[in-house]
Formats: C-alpha cells, sequence, structure tokens
C-alpha cells in the first residue's frame, strides 16, 4: 500500500479547527480520502489518542466536523481522524474497513499516536462502525479498538434490511440481499439477533461498547437488545435510559461520550478469548489458520488459566490454532484441555525461544491412555498433530539447550560481544539468553556478569 502525502488545509466558517485532507493511494490509484485534525497542543514527543469518526449516510470525510467532536478531540489533546470510506453510503463492508485500517496505519506513521487508545465514535450508518471495526480486528499486532461508541447504529444489518423491506446501499456493497449473502450482512454486523450462533457480538466481550439513540427512531431496538445480550458477558457497557434527539448524531452529547470513551484503554491480552471468525485470522494470543466452509464463521472458546495452562471449548470450520508466545524458556510444560473437537486438527505453539529448544514432546491422554503425538517445526512454529480422538487433554513437555549465549556450545568473545549490546541496547537479548548471561544471578546483565565470563575462559 503507497500513500501521497499531498494535504490540503480545508477552512471554513464551520470549524473551530484546521483540518487536513489526505488520500489512500494503492497501485497509484486514489481509493479513499481521509481528513484529519491535530490538536493544537500536540506535542511529538507525547502519545496521543486517535478519535476515528465515521460519518452518516450520504456524508463524508468532513461531515464530522459539524459535530462537537472535533473541539473535544482538541481540548484533550486528542487527534482525531475522519475517514471518507470509499463511498457516502457504504456499509462497512470489508474493503472500507481495509481503508480505514491502512490509514489508521499512516496516521501512527506519521503522528505520535497511543495505539493503546485508539477510539471510535459515528452516527447512524456509521454508528456501528466501530463495534463492526473491533468485531473483525482482534490481532494486537495490528491496530484495534479500546473503546467506541454507537449514536443511532444500525448494529444488525439484515434486520434493518428486513425493516426497510429491502436497502439498496446494502445490496451494492454486501453483492446482494439479505437473503442471497446473509454471510456477508453477518460478519458486516456487529451483531446478528435471529441466530446468535452466527453473529460476532462474541468478539465485543473486552471491548468498552457505548450505545445512544433517539427516543423514537424506531432500530433504537438495535442497541437496546444488544445491551441486553451483553450484560454481564461485557463488563464495560453504556447505554442511554433517558435518550433525546431524533437521529444519528443529534442523539449523542459529545462530551459525555469523549469523557466515557477516556476511561479505557486496549484490552488485548485477556485470559478468554471467545470469538466467532469472518475468516483466518490471529484473535489476541491465538492465530487460526485454514477454513473448511468460507461462509460460516470459525468458532473458537478457549480459556487460559495460567502456568500455560488452556481449555479449548469450541473449536470448529478450521484445522489448525496457534498459541502465541507459549514458546519461553521459563515455561518448559502446557497443558491442553480439549473439548467437542470432532475431528483431525493442529495446535501450533510459537514464541521467542523457539530456536533454543532441545527437546519437545507432546502426548495426548485419554484415561490411562497415553498417545505420542507427531511433531513439527516449519517457520518458526511448533506443529503438533492432534488425531482424532477424544483426550481428555495434550501434556507438551520442552527442555532447552542449557549452554553459552551464541548457542555455539564455546563460551568465547563472541558471547561478551553480544552481553555487551544487549548491556549498550544495541540488540537485546532473548529471555533465554539473557538468563545465561546473567552470570551472577542477581538479575541484572551488567560488568559484573563480563568480569566472571571472562574469568571463566581465562580458566578453561
Amino acid at each position: 500500500m503507497k500513500y501521497a502525502f499531498l494535504y490540503f488545509l480545508l477552512f471554513g466558517f464551520y470549524f473551530c479547527q484546521d483540518i487536513y485532507t489526505d488520500y489512500l493511494i494503492e497501485n497509484e490509484d486514489t481509493i479513499d480520502v481521509f481528513s484529519y485534525q491535530i490538536p493544537s497542543n500536540y506535542n511529538q514527543n507525547d502519545l496521543h489518542p486517535l478519535l476515528v469518526a465515521f460519518h452518516q449516510w450520504g456524508g463524508n470525510e468532513n461531515s464530522n466536523y459539524y459535530t462537537q467532536f472535533d473541539e473535544e478531540a482538541n481540548n484533550r489533546d486528542w487527534i482525531m481522524l475522519s475517514p471518507y470510506g470509499g463511498s457516502a453510503n457504504n456499509y462497512n463492508h470489508q474493503d472500507a474497513q481495509a481503508m480505514v485500517e491502512n490509514e489508521i496505519l499512516w496516521m501512527i506513521d506519521n503522528f505520535s499516536i497511543d495505539s493503546n487508545k485508539i477510539y471510535m465514535v459515528g452516527g447512524s450508518m456509521g454508528g456501528a462502525a466501530g463495534a463492526i471495526y473491533a468485531n473483525n480486528h482482534l490481532d494486537p499486532t495490528k491496530p484495534m479498538v479500546a473503546a467506541t461508541a454507537s449514536a443511532s447504529g444500525i448494529l444488525d444489518c439484515e434486520r434493518r434490511a428486513i425493516e426497510m423491506d429491502g436497502n439498496n446501499s446494502m445490496i451494492e456493497w454486501f453483492g446482494g440481499n439479505w437473503d442471497e449473502v446473509p454471510f456477508e450482512y453477518h460478519r458486516n454486523s456487529a451483531v446478528y439477533f435471529s441466530d446468535s450462533t452466527q453473529s460476532m457480538h462474541y468478539n465485543l466481550q473486552h471491548t468498552p461498547l457505548y450505545l445512544d439513540f433517539g427516543e423514537t427512531e424506531p432500530h433504537r431496538t438495535h442497541a437496546e437488545d444488544l445491551y441486553s445480550l451483553l450484560l454481564e458477558y461485557n463488563q464495560s457497557l453504556w447505554i442511554d435510559t433517558e435518550p433525546t434527539g431524533s437521529h444519528g448524531y443529534s442523539v449523542i452529547d459529545e462530551n459525555h461520550a469523549c469523557d466515557w470513551l477516556e476511561q479505557f484503554e486496549l484490552a488485548d491480552n485477556p485470559n478468554t478469548v471467545n470469538v466467532n471468525l469472518d475468516e483466518p485470522s490471529r484473535a489476541y494470543w491465538l492465530e487460526v489458520k485454514g477454513q473448511f466452509n468460507d461462509v460460516e464463521f470459525i468458532r473458537d472458546n478457549t480459556v487460559r488459566n495460567g502456568d500455560n495452562n488452556f481449555d479449548i471449548y469450541e473449536f470448529s470450520n478450521s484445522d489448525s490454532i496457534i498459541f502465541h508466545n507459549t514458546i519461553d524458556i521459563s515455561n518448559t510444560e502446557l497443558l491442553i484441555d480439549q473439548e467437542f473437537i470432532n475431528n483431525e486438527y493442529y495446535i501450533g505453539l510459537s514464541g521467542n525461544d523457539i530456536n533454543f529448544i532441545n527437546e519437545i514432546n507432546a502426548t495426548g491422554i485419554m484415561d490411562d491412555y497415553l498417545e505420542p503425538l507427531y511433531i513439527n517445526i516449519q517457520n518458526q512454529i511448533v506443529w503438533i498433530s492432534v488425531p482424532d480422538f477424544e483426550f481428555e487433554n495434550i501434556e507438551i513437555v520442552i527442555s532447552y539447550f542449557s549452554t553459552d549465549v551464541n548457542q555455539d556450545g564455546i563460551w568465547d568473545v563472541l558471547d561478551i560481544v553480544l552481553i555487551i549490546n544487549h548491556i549498550m541496547e544495541i540488540s537485546i537479548l532473548s529471555q533465554y539468553q539473557q538468563e545465561l548471561a546473567d552470570f551472577n544471578d542477581d538479575d541484572i546483565i551488567n560488568i559484573l556478569d563480563i568480569v566472571e565470563l571472562i574469568n571463566l575462559i581465562l580458566n578453561e
């Protein structure tokens, strides 16, 4: 993806701040336009929260500045991003979400943004965009949503299409009517009420959600029903109990919404990963590879219990699941309990110390029966093949090399160089290498360790 760093400075009687415009360019074609506001107290040395605002139906990248959200952002030293999304009538489809992601990445590359405080807000058509983006973007190596606010959001696209007896914009962007391409409606909605098993609302468990709406608008039940569905599942919900306004941004109190949003930082490492994924992707510390049926969700419900114990309660429509950041010298045993997995599948393990593995064994346990499992290491992933047996759990035991820092089996000047580079922060050692380099076991790597290493080398 390539971007043009050409911008226009817009002025208008309705603007309280200077607004910049830039373009998203792919293969020399301009595919989207976005505007952004930098707060008057912007400091490159500080990390600033980012507020992403989504326009209503018929709007554009400048429509959000008719609200008070730009003033609220400026007063709080937040940066504000306002995407166009490729169309005035776009319904949060996959291409539009990709545009938003790349525009956020562009902002992060060019400004000092706190990636743990990316907030989203929108009105009407854009009201559900933050929740939909959160559902579809759970990879902690990429931009994620810390909290999101909805004003009159169309949270269930299928329900709204039925309420309206069809919707031309949804048909255009989803590729057909709700009964022709139902999966497109479900994957681009915050929730699918008619069949919660085919809904992405599970993915909102760790995303704080603010729901507002007008007193008389017909689809306020979207917000009320979602609130009821998520209550006690998501611990950070707010809903308007005294609604005002008619529809869209008119129903929301910008100051109150921003006060609520700024309470939160990104939760990207929860102990529970309970998700419906529309395609193979990463969700927090889990990643799924492969999909049997691409018009149904990949279901995963896994809990991390500490001490590298995991419970897989549900896993379907895929055959490969990766547990990230589990290969670590401090973790030599893993125990994975599995339930309701009725097919052969693969467990993947990743981590910084994978190159220091001496031996790894995996065993399927079923009552008193022990089954050794096949292990293969490819592309820095340890893959364990689990056959179609009803194992109670899978035990994985790892041993690591115990040798010198550069792993050539000899303590010499090369090890000293690596330790010095680590102390000077030129090149940081892995956790395993740090344990080897800490000769005097004082939990600090410093000149004293180098002195002991020199004495070791001289005395050999």
